[in-house]
């Protein structure tokens, strides 16, 4: 008997919190969740500055083009850091991604116009994408399979504490007539995390060869997104609607060719709604439509009712406080 019960593996238990931090895995905790934190106080950040941005650069007829180019440029990341990982191993790829997010950081704090800006943030978006893709995948790399379920929460948790931090960084500056040192404040950051990771992280490569990047299917969507925004800048409603026309189409073109073998973009059963996984991405779509209105929460407080910068960019933290409690709780 005794024989038989220590040839039977253990099953895995989860590890107390205090077992994340010890043994040096706080700090590779702290530098994957750092590095999604980064990402998410950027989000707040920018919602919150953007009224102030206006005011000096101009470009409101871009206004939503900012997060637009921002959240289509953090899909790409996220799609490619499977291939970057693979091909670049965990220190370097996420290294890779700091460095990225940096200099879509200091383009948004040195840009003259709208249009570097746009730059910038998409620029933002890739290493927010990789960053935020690459703190989830590294999880399993980095810890014990005990220390998993901890890591995911404290990596997912950060989204909570960025609800508070981008809009007092963006609002402290705003209000002092400073935007742009909101974002160097994340330049700065970037060298933080950059310097932990370096230290922290592994550097040797799966071995595995590196999955391909649906490159195509990826432009599609990104000439889909930029559609609409282009529709969107005309008077006309024909220009409007003729915006969603080849957005849809090109849409449609994409679910076929990801009917048709080759590297898919998203897995099998996505596009399908009769399928759960189908039903799943139909139900986040309409809750991401839902709460996307928040990006115009900070821009009507502030010309409509006179709210400070402070003030408005904590009338989104209310959007996030609740999915965040909500994710928590279920």
């Amino acid at each position: 008997m005794s024989t038989l019960k220590n040839s039977k593996a253990p099953a895995t238990v989860s590890a107390s919190w205090g077992a994340l931090f010890a043994n040096g895995n706080g700090l590779k905790a702290s530098a994957l969740a750092l590095g999604v934190m980064l990402h998410a106080t950027n989000v707040y950040l920018a919602t919150t500055v953007m009224p102030s941005i206006i005011k000096e650069i101009g470009g409101l007829a871009y206004y939503a083009w900012n997060t637009t180019l921002f959240v289509v440029a953090s899909v790409i990341g996220s799609v490619i850091s499977a291939n970057r990982l693979a091909a670049l191993g965990p220190r370097k790829a996420y290294q890779y991604a700091i460095l990225l997010f940096a200099i879509g950081s200091l383009l948004c704090t040195l840009a003259p116009s709208m249009q570097v800006l746009l730059l910038g943030r998409f620029v933002q978006g890739l290493g927010g994408g990789l960053l935020f893709a690459l703190s989830y995948a590294m999880v399993r790399i980095v810890f014990e399979d005990r220390l998993w379920s901890r890591a995911m929460a404290l990596i997912s948790g950060m989204w909570g504490i960025a609800a508070f931090s981008g809009p007092l960084i963006g609002g402290l500056f705003a209000e002092q007539g400073q935007w742009r040192w909101a974002f160097g404040v994340l330049i700065i950051i970037c060298g933080i995390i950059f310097g932990v990771s370096s230290i922290i992280l592994p550097v040797k490569q799966s071995g595995e060869a590196a999955p391909q990047v649906p490159y195509v299917k990826l432009m599609f969507l990104v000439v889909a997104s930029l559609a609409v925004s282009i529709g969107s800048l005309s008077t006309s409603v024909g220009m409007n609607l003729l915006g969603l026309l080849v957005a849809l189409f090109l849409l449609a073109s994409l679910v076929r060719m990801e009917g048709q073998q080759g590297v898919r973009l998203l897995p099998t059963g996505a596009y399908q709604i009769g399928q759960t996984l189908g039903a799943t991405y139909a139900v986040m779509t309409l809750l991401t439509l839902a709460t996307a209105i928040e990006i115009f929460v900070p821009y009507f407080a502030q010309v409509i009712y006179g709210f400070s910068p402070l003030q408005s960019g904590y009338l989104t933290v209310l959007i996030a406080f609740g999915w965040t409690f909500s994710s928590l709780l279920f």
